[in-house]
């Protein structure tokens, strides 16, 4: 069981609503701005991994947040700084989950869904699962315009490995005709990866921005330049978020994670710059265990607050 499904009732106060209680995609109407779905992938993970129970514990942990943010300097312009709710700036759905998506047959359906959603959608914010739910979320964006779309990965590994695994999505979507010159891999970390696949990710044309690069260059800068590189091509882009980017003391949850990781301040700061560029539709949420996570539930905390940043984000874009 999950440190998130163990903690006790949380409190009831009318005057502090608690986000998360989202409707199906059918009662909320033909038209949403946010949807998300769950993907559960676990099986094919390279480590042992319940990745396949962190969707419901990410709607769990949700419930401990509000939906209320200050935003300075806002776009949306109701004076220095905005005040937004988004359960009431947004028509959110949540989808469920979608089954037995590490097969052949799931994986292709769920990949139908996700495109049946996003073309009802602003955005379709995938939650994981292992970083094998990249290869279905990042296709159902795309649609069939795989060919002019584009892809962000912030991630400590390059995931170019051989054969089906969470190791392998970027690989993957590669050969299925993804551009790799419109694919840019954000966090990428030191003795994280082999000589092997970084000369793969060189000869492919992949645009790198590694880890230590975030010390010294602004968080708007590197979020600009891989919209750039990735929006290329005119198409959808659809970002990965690998939570194992963090340093292991801000998520313990992720069996990849490794110390000198990100901060969870800059995967969230990361997350709503790129959500708030409409040429964005899709985000997947990958590689949280929630059931190796610490007692105090960090590292599903951190993936639901990036759901909400995710949606401060797309806010931000339709000038709510």
């Amino acid at each position: 069981m999950s440190a998130a499904a163990e903690t006790p009732s949380l409190s009831h106060d009318p005057s502090w609503p608690r986000t998360g209680d989202w409707p199906a995609p059918e009662i909320a109407g033909d038209r949403v701005e946010l949807t998300i779905v769950g993907v559960p992938t676990s099986r094919t993970s390279l480590s042992p991994t319940n990745a396949h129970e962190t969707p419901a514990a990410i709607r769990h942990a949700l419930r401990r947040y509000s939906s209320h943010l200050v935003a300075p300097g806002h776009p949306g312009g109701r004076g220095p700084e905005a005040e937004l709710v988004l359960d009431e700036e947004l028509r959110i759905a949540d989808a469920g989950d979608l089954s037995d998506p590490d097969s052949d047959a799931g994986e292709a359906a769920a990949a139908q869904r996700i495109a049946e959603l996003s073309a009802r959608s602003d955005l379709v914010v995938a939650l994981g699962g292992d970083n094998a739910l990249t290869v279905p979320a990042a296709l159902g964006v795309a649609g069939g315009s795989l060919e002019t779309a584009g892809l962000i990965t912030i991630d400590a590994h390059h995931d170019l490995r051989e054969g089906r695994s969470n190791g392998s999505p970027v690989r993957r979507l590669v050969e299925a005709g993804l551009n790799p010159h419109r694919i840019v891999q954000i966090g990428i970390a030191d003795f994280a990866n082999s000589q092997a696949y970084r000369r793969r990710a060189r000869e492919l044309g992949i645009t790198v921005i590694h880890r230590d690069e975030l010390h010294d260059r602004p968080l708007r800068e590197v979020a600009q330049e891989a919209l750039h590189v990735a929006g290329a091509g005119g198409g959808p882009i659809h970002v990965d978020l690998d939570v194992d980017v963090c340093d292991r003391s801000v998520a313990p949850g992720c069996p990849a994670s490794i110390p000198g990781g990100l901060e969870a301040h800059e995967l969230r700061r990361l997350t709503r710059l790129l959500a708030a560029d409409a040429r964005v539709s899709g985000i997947d949420i990958a590689e949280v265990d929630a059931t190796a996570d610490a007692a105090d539930g960090r590292t599903v905390r951190l993936a639901a607050l990036l759901v909400l940043e995710a949606a401060a984000g797309l806010a931000q874009r339709l000038g709510r």
